[in-house]
């Protein structure tokens, strides 16, 4: 699972230390290269949308039913820092997901080899 299949939840959890929320997490192992960025883009906004849909359908209340309640984050975790583009498209879309109350956040994590 990952952010190239863009019809897959890739991951959720609600944290102990705030069970009032639920936090849906993409795996995102794509680099932000110039040569690759639009398709990068791309796949980002093709997932958001599978994420989307999953919260406004209410598809996850019967997922998680432990979800009720509970504020949904989107949290995209990434291999490789953003490139000027992929931190427009962070900024805009935080925007306009926090006006369908929908927190999203981007977390750079370093997979060292």
């Amino acid at each position: 699972m990952s952010i190239t299949d863009s019809k897959t939840i890739d991951m959720w959890g609600i944290p102990k230390s705030s069970p009032n929320k639920v936090i849906l997490g993409i795996a995102d192992h794509l680099s932000w290269s110039k040569t690759k960025e639009g398709e990068h883009l791309l796949k980002l906004q093709e997932k958001l949308n599978t994420y989307i849909s999953f919260i406004e359908s209410s598809e996850i209340y019967s997922a998680i039913p432990s979800s009720k309640g509970a504020s949904p984050t989107i949290r995209l975790i990434g291999n490789f820092p953003l490139s000027t583009q992929g931190e427009i498209f962070i900024e805009r879309a935080t925007a306009i997901l926090q006006e369908s109350g929908i927190e999203f956040e981007y977390i750079y994590k370093l997979i060292e080899e």
